[in-house]
């Protein structure tokens, strides 16, 4: 237990240390908002050392049990010493700042805040760039291990143990190419002629599927068609696999475990860019050929990756309501960082339900047993047990989030965009909708669950409320 209570320390410097740097742009832009982030800095960093010196000098490796409880607080403990910082920048109160800081750093991207002094805005880029990263080093280094929701994990297959957990090797594997990816997107965005500022929060947005973006990036993305092509690979980037990642910047593409999914992923962004490019293009926004192409495939990827940015603004609302939730709902591929259930998971139920079909015609029939992501064999029960818990997590979360919204049509679609981290689909209906932050204290934390349950695969939201996870 040592180590994660020492894991919580080293977080909790690496925030004091990003507090610094909205901290600079504030005293830069003179806005008075400087103090609250240098207090946030302070304030972590005496955090950090009266945590680290608790345990100072004791031993002990980190298990399962242990990170696993740790990187579910960690969903928390963030948000909670951030959110002071955002209530003073933005003027909001603790319980809509706090709501704010757990869309930012769960890469929900729904916000209240519609304009705001910079340092703001960069605080909102290093929180979802950090949740990103957290998502996926959590991804592979915890929840896959243990099977959660049928994730495919790099173990299996080796008959390494899943007990004891290597957190550092996770964030060698996956943290240079995550920084250097956002790095591409940052010098690519810059190229189109944005500010280094907005270019900076749109790189961190489309590495971490984020959606906090100041006005000014706001308006680059809907002022012409140059950002959209370049932040659209990206997007793609995001909406696949790590594993895949890794296999191609290792030159070992055929070896990649999950090519099959993403090249699914690829042929399902390209009919669905096509499809919605026919809404925008028939749409009251009167946009030609040449204009709703790259719209739609850049919707396309926005929705399938659970960033969630539109083209322009009110683009969603030409869509139908049924298609943009349930591209949000299914999500991007397995260990990315998009939400959603996952295409993995409804390839191996598709194929499962078909294969079941074929049974009842020939009873002989030999099926095999794997389809490479998850398979249909040892780890459908996992694939099964991630979708019930999906489903069950968002009922119930649209039962209480319907007793603060206006109507059904704004529970369904607030209760989608909060568990599949795809916030900016709620902020985007055009409905006049209450912002999250605007509802009673139930229906807001009933969001905030959701979206921290998004990011833990929603059954290990279950794992850390069953009694007997606590008892071990």
């Amino acid at each position: 237990m040592a180590s994660a209570i020492r894991l919580f320390a080293l977080v909790f410097a690496l925030v004091a240390a990003a507090a610094l740097v909205p901290a600079a742009a504030a005293l830069a832009a003179g806005d008075g908002t400087a103090g609250s982030f240098i207090a946030t800095a302070l304030g972590c960093t005496f955090l950090a050392g009266a945590v680290y010196f608790s345990v100072h000098g004791r031993r002990g490796g980190m298990r399962r049990l242990h990170m696993f409880a740790a990187m579910a607080a960690l969903w928390v403990l963030v948000p909670l010493v951030s959110a002071p910082a955002i209530a003073f920048a933005a003027d909001l109160p603790l319980r809509g700042a706090l709501l704010e800081a757990v869309s930012a750093f769960t890469t929900t991207g729904t916000s209240a805040v519609r304009d705001g002094p910079a340092g703001l805005y960069l605080w909102f880029a290093l929180l979802q760039w950090s949740g990103g990263l957290l998502t996926i080093i959590s991804g592979i280094a915890v929840l896959a291990p243990a099977g959660v929701g049928g994730l495919p994990d790099r173990a299996t297959a080796t008959g390494e143990s899943h007990e004891a957990i290597d957190l550092m090797e996770a964030v060698r594997s996956v943290a240079p190419i995550y920084a250097a990816v956002t790095l591409l997107a940052f010098v690519a965005v810059l190229f189109t002629g944005v500010s280094v500022y907005a270019a900076l929060c749109l790189a961190t947005a489309v590495a971490s599927t984020g959606a906090h973006l100041p006005p000014e990036a706001h308006l680059a993305l809907g002022s012409g068609t140059a950002t959209k092509w370049v932040m659209l690979p990206f997007l793609l980037w995001s909406a696949t696999s790590v594993r895949w990642h890794k296999a191609i910047v290792s030159r070992r593409i055929n070896a990649a475990p999950e090519q099959s999914e993403s090249l699914i992923l690829a042929g399902y962004w390209l009919v669905l860019g096509v499809v919605l490019a026919a809404f925008f293009f028939r749409g009251p926004a009167g946009l030609s050929v040449i204009e709703a192409v790259p719209d739609g495939l850049f919707a396309a990827a926005s929705l399938i990756s659970t960033t969630g940015l539109a083209p322009y603004p009110g683009a969603y609302g030409h869509v139908p309501t049924g298609l943009v939730l349930a591209v949000a709902f299914i999500g991007g591929g397995a260990l990315s960082v998009s939400g959603g259930l996952k295409i993995m998971r409804v390839r191996a139920m598709l194929l499962r339900a078909r294969g079941d079909l074929l049974r009842l015609v020939y009873p002989n029939l030999v099926q095999p047993s794997r389809t490479g992501e998850g398979g249909v064999g040892s780890a459908m029960r996992g694939v099964w047990v991630g979708a019930m818990a999906l489903f069950m997590t968002f009922g119930s979360v649209l039962i209480v989030m319907a007793s603060g919204l206006p109507s059904f049509d704004a529970a369904v679609t607030g209760a989608v965009a909060a568990l599949s981290n795809t916030g900016p689909i709620y902020d985007e209906s055009g409905a006049g909708w209450p912002g999250l932050d605007g509802i009673n204290p139930l229906a807001a934390l009933a969001a905030g669950f959701a979206m921290i349950a998004g990011r833990l695969e929603t059954v290990g939201a279950f794992v850390l409320i069953h009694l007997a996870f606590w008892r071990n």
